[in-house]
């Protein structure tokens, strides 16, 4: 199964009408605006705690936006398991994946490839050249 596009109007008119706080919205902006991340540089970058994980807050956040989206949402969540080691899903798959290397093998601790995890946004909601 290929990852399901985002439309991106779509989208937008969920990001409006999730309700978002403002640290919430700014977390999203920032990765779309920066594109590549861990949930270190999140910390850092944005001068936030480091509880609760930023990358489960990212996973309510997107619950949140997936609910205004919901049959979008929910193809993403089966390609979010199709894809996953342990036939799990992850939430956050609504805006970012896993960063590959040039083998195809995810950037992360588990995969020996990296300290961190390292995600990277859709490209169709990549902002950084606007």
């Amino acid at each position: 199964m290929d990852r399901p596009i985002t439309p991106i109007y779509e989208f937008e008119r969920a990001l409006d009408k999730a309700a978002l706080t403002k640290e919430e919205y700014e977390l999203i902006d920032y990765i779309r605006y920066t594109s590549v991340f861990t949930q270190p540089s999140l910390i850092k970058d944005l001068k936030r705690p480091s509880k609760p994980p930023l990358l489960s807050v990212l996973c309510q956040i997107c619950r949140k936006i997936g609910s205004e989206m919901p049959d979008h949402f929910k193809k993403v969540i089966e390609w979010s398991i199709e894809i996953s080691d342990h036939d799990t899903k992850w939430d956050a798959h609504l805006i970012c994946a896993e960063a590959l290397n040039i083998d195809k093998i995810p950037l992360s601790p588990i995969h020996g490839t990296t300290l961190f995890d390292v995600l990277v946004v859709h490209k169709e909601l990549f902002l950084g050249f606007d």
